[in-house]
């Protein structure tokens, strides 16, 4: 079975669950098929320590274009650079995932984000320096979904304060738009 068969059986159980979207996000990206893909690798991954500390808070779908996800989660030892700090590449990384993870709100078969697209453009902005053992809450958003792009965005907050800390724009490219299926 190729992989976009895979991912198609996948949402055909999504779209049949009853559940509400934040157990449906838990159950099949957090328990589900990220994390089982990462468990495969023999080299531990460093996103591993991420996705089993993360707490999801909040899955909303607003419209078929529009849903949010928010996460809160410890900034953890191995996510630090040199200076102690959240290093850049793993909040990239964490935002990757993040605002990927909400297109699995509004992905319809057979080929409207089905697969949660691939990355063009993903910018952040560093305000403020974040340590290990704050607590943060990521809030991402789908700016705008067509066929074939999408915008998201994301914050990172600091929980004690609600300082932000972190922003990310992703831009992403919908290969499922032109799967002859």
């Amino acid at each position: 079975m190729s992989t976009d068969q895979r991912f198609l059986q996948l949402f055909k159980k999504v779209q049949d669950d009853p559940a509400p979207w934040q157990e449906k996000v838990v159950k099949y990206l957090q328990n589900g098929i990220t994390m089982a893909r990462f468990r495969r690798d023999p080299v531990k991954h460093f996103v591993l320590p991420w996705l089993e500390a993360i707490k999801i808070t909040k899955a909303e779908k607003f419209s078929d274009t529009t849903a949010v996800i928010h996460y809160v989660f410890p900034i953890q030892h191995e996510f630090l650079n040199p200076a102690g700090g959240l290093h850049g590449g793993a909040a990239a990384a964490f935002f990757d995932v993040a605002t990927t993870w909400v297109l699995f709100l509004i992905a319809r078969a057979p080929n409207f984000w089905v697969s949660m697209g691939t990355t063009r453009t993903l910018n952040c902005t560093y305000l403020r320096p974040v340590r290990e053992g704050e607590m943060v809450r990521l809030e991402a958003e789908i700016v705008h979904a067509g066929k074939r792009m999408c915008m998201l965005k994301a914050v990172l907050k600091r929980e004690s304060d609600d300082a932000l800390l972190v922003t990310c724009e992703h831009n992403k490219y919908n290969m499922d738009a032109d799967l002859k299926l």
